[in-house]
């Protein structure tokens, strides 16, 4: 029973950008209705049941998606998000058909929500699900052929959103405290989901039912399926508390000799992090890899791979004396920093990429030692755009378009590390963070606030710089050497004013550490020096001489 969204929904729903002044900042109705928390969606999802049937000669599905909700607050009309360019065929709330309408990319439902209550939302589907152009670094459905000439399909949706294809409240700030998904594909394919498996149904009609469940919350774009001819193997990883974790993946058939080889190097990863940070989060569905029609993607408990088996990423990316497949190291950090901490909002996914990439180095330390970690960070500082600001604008869906969030965010981390100068508070620095929002959510300031406690200093203004401003801190200096003394006057050239680093410079032999603010400083020393070094190897800065 579908309406046309009436002329006061609509004013309200304007009204909500232009409070936000979104209007201001060239963001539209549509950004809104996915990236706000507006008062149709001021309910709570506790859980999802997923059940989707493909057509994949004519590339389409049929989906049936329940969702059982609870109001936070009284609203009066309820907001399920589900792309246009699907059709709504039924919307059913605890049985009853309902009329709702559609704007934009969103399912509206009038319906009077009282404050605690609880309610079964049953939304009907069904249509042809946009195609990825270049997975998984835009949103969609990959069909694919695999060697073979036989189909191989996935789905990749981080950033653009889970609604491409199936309906949900498309907010990081929801997650389903568990969810089961059921597949029905071609009887000669298997269909491979987040979790575990709970049983497969054959049908008459030549095809096969997958049903799949996940026991702890999981960000809806991590909701995924992989539909191939997979065969799977299983392996284990022992943590330091002698628990075991069941380890299975799943690769293409002809892949398989070679993936129990090549994936060993898992347990390498899951050791290391569990070293830093504690062991993996998501214990009871268990850890996979799948190998997918597209690089790579951080699946919850069925990552995504698709690096051909290759060191590196498809054998390039990191330097020569590494040897560890990129995409295993890069996908498993998320499951820490992603999946099982997450941000409440798409503007603040540095939390996800910048600490997971920092966990790379973090494996190359445990493994390398530290000098090589910083090595491994200097090759990707060229990668660093200094374009735009990491942290973006709340409320309207809006993501980093670069890969500052990844690189520059890790350096970020890197260079408040050398500040602190401290390893013992800074490991413990992070490890707390991941252990007090583990299965929950962090924000910016969680972090922030975390830092000043332990350090006992604040560091707002540093991280501040690097996350919400474009530029990095620029060391101005002089050096003025007479005969027999030497002036050193210094400052940092930043966007916020209260900005306080420390630098390092090496005079001679002696190294010699200066806490340098955003006024101009002198220190006058007692002779002249041969050789003035400035020591920023380890931390993301510019140094800019003034004088010789």
């Amino acid at each position: 029973m579908r309406l046309k969204i009436s002329s006061l929904s609509f004013l309200i729903l304007l009204l909500i950008c232009l409070q936000n002044g979104l209007a201001q900042k060239q963001f539209s109705l549509k950004d809104s209705l996915r990236g706000s928390l507006n008062p149709s969606r001021m309910y709570d999802v506790k859980f999802y049941d997923l059940s989707i049937e493909f057509d994949i000669p004519e590339k389409k599905i049929q989906g049936i998606c329940q969702m059982n909700i609870m109001a936070t607050q009284e609203q009066q009309t309820i907001q399920v998000d589900l792309f246009e360019n699907l059709k709504v065929d039924k919307v059913l709330i605890d049985n009853k058909e309902q009329k709702f309408s559609r704007l934009y990319n969103t399912i509206q439902i009038p319906y009077l929500l009282k404050t605690g209550a609880k309610k079964l939302i049953e939304i009907h589907y069904s249509g042809k699900p946009i195609a990825a152009k270049r997975a998984p670094w835009d949103g969609g459905f990959t069909w694919q052929k695999d060697k073979q000439d036989r189909d191989w399909i996935a789905v990749s949706c981080e950033g653009i959103g889970a609604s491409l294809w199936w309906p949900n409240k498309d907010h990081l700030s929801d997650e389903p405290d568990s969810m089961k998904m059921h597949f029905t594909v071609p009887e000669n394919l298997v269909a491979v989901s987040n979790g575990n498996l709970l049983k497969t149904d054959s049908k008459k009609t030549g095809t096969k039912t997958y049903h799949w469940a996940v026991s702890y919350p999981i960000n809806n774009y991590n909701v995924t399926f992989y539909i191939g001819h997979y065969q799977s193997f299983k392996d284990s990883y022992s943590a330091q508390d002698g628990q075991i974790l069941d380890i299975e993946h799943y690769v293409l058939d002809y892949n398989l000799d070679k993936a129990k080889n090549h994936f060993k190097q898992t347990k390498k990863v899951l050791e290391a992090f569990e070293f830093y940070l504690g062991k993996y989060p998501f214990w009871r569905d268990g850890f996979s890899l799948v190998e997918a029609p597209f690089a790579g993607m951080e699946h919850q408990s069925a990552i995504a791979y698709g690096n051909g088996f290759q060191r590196g990423y498809y054998g390039a990316l990191i330097p020569d004396e590494f040897d560890f497949d990129y995409i295993i190291l890069h996908e498993s950090g998320h499951e820490y920093f992603g999946n099982s901490v997450s941000c409440n909002d798409i503007a603040e996914m540095w939390i996800h990429e910048s600490f997971t990439t920092y966990l790379e180095s973090l494996f190359i330390e445990y493994y390398y030692g530290k000098s090589a970690a910083v090595s491994y960070l200097q090759s990707q500082r060229s990668f660093i755009a200094n374009k735009q600001s990491i942290v973006r604008t709340k409320g309207v869906n809006d993501e980093p378009e670069d890969s500052d969030q990844y690189y520059k965010g890790a350096w970020m981390l890197q260079s408040l590390r050398k500040c602190i100068d401290q390893d013992s508070i800074w490991f413990g620095i992070i490890k707390e963070f991941y252990q007090s929002h583990a299965l929950s959510h962090a924000t910016t300031e969680d972090f922030i606030n975390l830092v000043n406690q332990r350090t006992k200093k604040n560091f707002t203004a540093v991280v501040h710089q690097y996350l919400n401003h474009n530029k990095i801190p620029v060391l101005e200096y002089k050096i003025d050497q007479k005969s027999d003394y030497t002036d050193f006057s210094y400052r940092w050239v930043v966007d916020e004013k209260d900005f306080s680093m420390p630098v390092w410079f090496k005079l001679d032999k002696k190294v010699i550490k200066l806490e340098a603010g955003t006024e101009w400083q002198n220190m006058s020393m007692s002779r002249a020096y041969q050789s003035v070094e400035a020591l920023n190897k380890d931390v993301l800065i510019d140094l800019k001489l003034l004088n010789n």
